[in-house]
């Protein structure tokens, strides 16, 4: 706790009334990466900041993401599955048996969404 005692959060690290202080507080504060983007990258950049478009702007992007990531998941997964009809419900069971015989041992179903 020694060493917080001589900070001050509202000083400044460098010497202002020189150059190389100011310079050394630019570069501190300042991000490189913006100085080779052209200005109107540097507008647009602003722009995202409306919040008034961040509500709207994500339910278009889950709606897009829906459209395309669900037929994609249809396609890379298998839909359909088959059971024993010795695993199904009784009466179900029963049911299959006495319409096809011992000639169905397996129901196949589609899974679905």
């Amino acid at each position: 706790m020694e060493a917080l005692k001589g900070f001050d959060i509202d000083a400044p690290r460098w010497d202002q009334s020189t150059f190389m202080g100011r310079l050394k507080h630019f570069f501190n504060i300042t991000d490189c990466r913006t100085v080779l983007l052209p200005d109107s990258r540097l507008d647009e950049a602003k722009a995202l900041k409306i919040t008034f478009l961040h509500g709207p702007l994500q339910v278009m992007m889950v709606g897009v993401f829906l459209i395309f990531m669900v037929p994609a998941a249809c396609s890379l997964f298998p839909q359909s599955c088959y059971m024993a009809v010795s695993k199904l419900e009784p009466e179900l069971r029963e049911s299959i048996i006495s319409q096809y015989g011992d000639r169905v041992s397996y129901v196949y179903f589609n899974k679905g969404l």
